[in-house]
């Protein structure tokens, strides 16, 4: 068995490349056994794979060259102990982060893979939807899109929780009836269930199925069977209608899924 090792074959041993390996001498986390006082070529002993492995390792888990060369001064399993419990923390943190990034996607490719579902232009149909949470506006008789949408950015950026980017109305129900578009409400869907029950500028959809109608023009709804099924039944005093972008340039003029509580 060798003696020592020339710092090409310890690197390529320890599967790290030389610049690395002079870095952990830089930094003082390990030293070569000998230097060669005429060439300045550095040698490395068996004994001190131990120590260039563990290095390795706790990089491999995320440390820094720096906390490991405190853990390392230190030389006590507790001042690992420490990091480690400090490491697990941090990566507990991040897979929350990743999760919710993960299911912010999901839910933006299911809000645009939506437009090609129901697309039967004022044929009614019936949904089942869970218990949904927004964040709303009042719609003013002097409102306009961007007066009403400005609002509702500065209380959207005030409140700092997360939120669905899907917009739409809260919109009077008897005026939809008559084939009319009227807003009372301007609102996003929020991602969960606000903590603050006393802002009024919080709306819960209570879970259940509606009654659901397709339009692309606000000013064309035909809505002769709407009418038909509520001469039959209890009428709600409003509707919801999502908007749903099929252009990522022109927004105004979306499509609206208008969705009425039936039970």
């Amino acid at each position: 068995m060798q003696e020592l090792y020339s710092i090409g074959d310890t690197a390529k041993i320890m599967g790290i490349s030389v610049q690395t390996l002079r870095n952990y001498t830089n930094m003082k986390l390990v030293m070569p056994q000998h230097i060669d006082l005429e060439t300045g070529y550095r040698y490395y002993s068996f004994k001190q794979f131990h120590y260039i492995d563990r290095i390795k390792y706790l990089r491999s888990l995320g440390m820094s060259l720096a906390e490991i060369a405190e853990i390392l001064q230190n030389g006590k399993p507790d001042k690992l102990l420490v990091h480690l419990e400090a490491q697990k923390k941090k990566l507990i943190w991040e897979l929350k982060e990743m999760v919710d990034r993960y299911e912010d996607i999901d839910w933006y490719i299911n809000y645009f893979q939506y437009l090609n579902h129901y697309r039967i232009e004022n044929v009614p149909y019936i949904l089942h939807f869970e218990t949904r949470h927004l964040m709303y506006v009042d719609y003013l008789s002097q409102d306009t899109i961007e007066s009403v949408e400005t609002r509702l950015a500065k209380l959207k950026n005030k409140a700092n929780i997360p939120y669905r980017r899907q917009y739409g109305y809260i919109i009077d129900f008897h005026d939809f009836l008559q084939g009319e578009f009227t807003p009372q409400k301007y609102f996003t869907y929020l991602k969960d269930k606000p903590t603050d029950v006393t802002n009024d500028k919080y709306l819960h959809l209570p879970a259940g199925l509606y009654l659901c109608l397709w339009v692309t023009k606000r000013t064309n709804m035909k809505t002769d069977l709407i009418k038909k099924f509520f001469s039959e039944h209890p009428a709600p005093s409003f509707s919801i209608a999502n908007e749903y972008e099929d252009s990522l340039v022109e927004y105004h003029y979306c499509p609206y899924e208008i969705q009425t509580l039936i039970r």
